[in-house]
């Protein structure tokens, strides 16, 4: 099913039950798996802590799954309020085991989808890895985003973008819609000043396409459409996979992330 939106190109209604449950299904694996998410957590702490500021009070992460970017934040940034937001509510407890005691902190969870969710007032940094690809209305969501945090504060995110499984796309039609970098970036900067937007390209590689499959479904996206696999079905797409994405390190499997970090204007 598809939709026009305010940026004015098509996007499917993301069926959200589905993605909660598909992650769900992988919170065992996903940690294991999800090499270019944690090579993405890396790069968006480093360009925060590029900004020169040691300490955050009132951080909202949004899309905290099982807590990988959340110890990163908590343990540099040592807020007093740190409020933990996902699709799934079963992933607060594995988030807070990560996250060492610290006196005055208050680690609370905001449970369900942040498009419906109303937002507490003079946030420091609201801040997301990896998730807004999943969001139906980006322009709407920015401008709720700019509303709760205080006067100088900063919206940093990196988001799966364009030519993210370009392969799986390629071969069976099958996947999200991405936004365009511009389009994103173009949007937030209505919103706040821009500090940084760039583009990060990583690469996978696997001995076979069954791994790529199994590396997806892993992560806990699954369920992005393409129908049922037959047997026939299968073995067409393990042969074109291989004809067309074998290189000598294996096939691949590529990935695109947008990093955005806005600073919220003065009135």
């Amino acid at each position: 099913m598809l939709c026009m939106n305010k940026m004015n190109h098509y996007t499917p209604v993301i069926e959200k039950d589905r993605v909660a449950r598909s992650f769900l299904r992988g919170m065992p694996t996903y940690e294991d798996q999800a090499v270019v998410q944690k090579l993405v957590n890396q790069r968006l702490m480093e360009l925060l802590v590029q900004m020169g500021r040691n300490h955050y009070g009132r951080i909202l992460e949004i899309g905290s799954c099982t807590g990988m970017l959340s110890k990163l934040l908590y343990d540099t940034f040592s807020p007093e309020l740190f409020l933990l937001n996902d699709l799934v509510p079963e992933f607060f407890k594995e988030v807070k085991s990560k996250l060492s005691a610290q006196e005055g902190a208050a680690i609370l969870p905001l449970f369900g989808d942040i498009e419906h969710l109303e937002l507490p007032a003079d946030l420091d940094l609201i801040t997301s890895s990896s998730t807004f690809q999943w969001l139906e209305n980006l322009p709407r969501f920015f401008a709720k985003v700019q509303q709760s945090l205080s006067e100088g504060s900063v919206f940093a995110f990196s988001m799966f973008g364009d030519e993210t499984y370009y392969e799986i796309k390629e071969l069976t039609g099958a996947g999200l819609s991405y936004p365009s970098f511009v389009n994103v970036r173009d949007k937030v900067a209505e919103k706040f000043k821009i500090v940084h937007a760039d583009i990060d390209r990583d690469r996978l590689y696997f001995n076979h396409p069954r791994e790529v499959l199994d590396h997806i479904r892993a992560t806990g996206v699954g369920g992005v459409g393409g129908g049922s696999w037959t047997p026939r079905r299968y073995e067409q797409f393990v042969d074109e996979y291989i004809d067309r994405f074998s290189t000598e390190q294996g096939v691949m499997l590529s990935y695109v992330s947008y990093l955005i970090i806005g600073q919220k204007r003065g009135e």
